[in-house]
């Protein structure tokens, strides 16, 4: 199912350090903006020690010793001494009455691990800062992890700004956290709980539909969205979420509708339209869909979900003039992902026996990304289909030698020796290692059987050959080659059922068309 409102948001900083701390990890991590994986020292002049003023010496000893206390405990934490540094900050909490020196105390005591010690600084945050709706929500988020339920929708009420915008984005928060650390029953349970306080609050009602939905409570879900539309009748992300319940339901068209109308609303709006384009796809309507995303491209798309998805579709519908536009601008936009869409373009010009175009591709990107073993595999490929057999086997052969252990090179080596040298007795010990590596592989399977078929042994071929189609749901390779070892043995009605089957569902496999024309001239 494809979720509009639903998708969490992807941010690098926000990846946990340690599950159990997920959930407080990640509110306290968006309250204090700073990321985890690196020394926690906080940003300069929002941590702690920056706001705890220096006194003279002659000012109160106190002050002195907090002071030294946050000193030191940001040392430790910046050389990884977490244990250390949290107990140095608990200290110097337990003097303070400052908020962000409790608030920074807690933080590292989730990073050293010290659950106790951060629930009963979670407390005194809450305690000395009884306003702060962050502090109220993570000792909310704590006490839930512990499977207080009560005392987490207490917490949570109490702590809510009086006034409504505050309050409604202080529920929109905490929604966004229940559906991304608690989306079972815990989550669900506590915003009903607000939401059975705050009946009038669209953000509750809207957090509460979301959480359903994730719990596949439709009804519940459903019903939460329109009194959240009753309130806010133009809210967009209320009317993306009553799409994604929809969709959920079956009402693929409804939902589609509802797009539709937001599209009227905001033709200029690409996320929508990104989304709109997506739907249409996934119901199967690709001509549509393929129009959505040419004038997505035409309007500068640069989002990488819609880039790869239009591709991909594109590749499928064989528009290959949509396909390369896009790819190219995924690659433009978006460099981490340029070895993939090297690779979906290699696939498209090889689909297109365009061997020779997609050597060329492969050598283009690996002055981009020298030595990416994927495109050296991809090239390797492309040269044995092109008819260039001994730079695809020394290409394989060098990544053998890099990974001595990985099946799949071992495997594709074995196989183009078996299939196009004499090296047949080499091929097939190289297959053998890819079996005793990967014994379940298809792909793997049907190289054993055609080995021994090359080697004359026609029963373990057939035997392997009959396992690699049945594990493969019918590959039309795979299928190439059983009917093949059974043509030969003899049995020519059961070959013809399986190239038929084959040709079927891939009727210009070029392997199959290859063994047809030879058996069957």
């Amino acid at each position: 199912m494809s979720s509009f409102a639903n998708r969490p948001a992807k941010n690098p900083a926000l990846r946990p350090l340690h599950a159990a701390w997920v959930p407080v990890l990640l509110l306290i991590l968006v309250i204090a903006g700073c990321a985890p994986g690196r020394a926690p020292m906080g940003i300069p002049g929002e941590r702690a020690d920056t706001r705890v003023e220096a006194v003279p010496m002659a000012a109160d000893s106190r002050q002195q010793s907090i002071l030294t206390e946050i000193i030191a405990a940001e040392l430790a934490a910046a050389r990884g001494r977490f244990e250390a540094a949290s107990e140095r900050y608990a200290q110097a909490a337990r003097q303070s009455r400052d908020p962000a020196v409790t608030a920074r105390a807690l933080e590292l005591a989730m990073l050293a691990q010290q659950p106790d010690r951060a629930l009963a600084l979670a407390e005194r945050w809450v305690a000395i800062a009884p306003e702060s709706v962050e502090a109220a929500q993570v000792l909310a988020v704590m006490q839930l992890r512990r499977g207080r339920l009560e005392a987490a929708r207490d917490t949570v009420l109490a702590g809510l700004p009086v006034e409504r915008p505050a309050r409604e984005a202080a529920i929109a928060r905490l929604g966004a956290v229940l559906l991304a650390q608690f989306p079972g029953r815990d989550g669900l349970a506590l915003m009903q709980a607000v939401t059975d306080a705050r009946p009038a609050s669209a953000a509750a009602q809207l957090a509460l539909a979301r959480l359903a939905l994730a719990r596949e409570a439709l009804g519940r879900a459903h019903d939460a969205v329109d009194r959240a539309l009753a309130q806010r009748p133009e809210w967009t992300a209320a009317r993306l979420l009553q799409a994604d319940i929809l969709l959920a339901e079956g009402e693929g068209d409804a939902a589609l509708a509802i797009l539709e109308g937001l599209l009227e609303q905001a033709p200029d709006n690409q996320a929508l339209r990104s989304e709109y384009a997506g739907l249409l796809a996934q119901l199967g309507r690709d001509a549509e869909a393929l129009t959505q995303y040419r004038a997505l491209l035409a309007a500068g798309e640069t989002g990488r979900r819609a880039l790869t998805t239009g591709a991909v579709l594109a590749i499928e519908a064989e528009d290959w003039q949509l396909a390369g536009e896009l790819l190219d601008r995924l690659r433009t936009a978006h460099p981490d992902l340029g070895v993939r869409a090297y690779l979906l373009e290699a696939d498209m010009l090889r689909s297109q026996q365009r061997y020779t175009r997609s050597i060329a591709l492969f050598d283009t990107a690996l002055e981009t990304y020298p030595g990416n073993v994927d495109l050296r595999y991809g090239r390797a490929l492309s040269r044995i289909l092109a008819g260039r057999t001994k730079g695809g086997v020394a290409e394989l052969r060098g990544l053998v030698d890099a990974q001595p252990d990985n099946p799949r090179y071992l495997n594709a080596l074995g196989y183009t020796l078996v299939d196009e040298t004499a090296q047949i007795e080499e091929g097939a010990a190289l297959i053998r290692r890819a079996h005793e590596l990967a014994p379940d592989d298809p792909a793997v399977i049907d190289s054993m059987g055609w080995a021994a078929y090359r080697l004359g042994r026609m029963e373990e071929a057939l035997e392997y050959l009959r396992e690699a189609h049945a594990r493969s749901d019918g590959d039309a390779e795979i299928a190439a080659h059983l009917g093949e070892v059974l043509w030969v043995l003899g049995q020519k009605r059961e070959a013809r059922q399986v190239w038929a089957a084959a040709r079927a569902t891939a009727p210009d496999h070029p392997v199959l068309l290859e063994t047809l024309e030879r058996l069957q001239p």
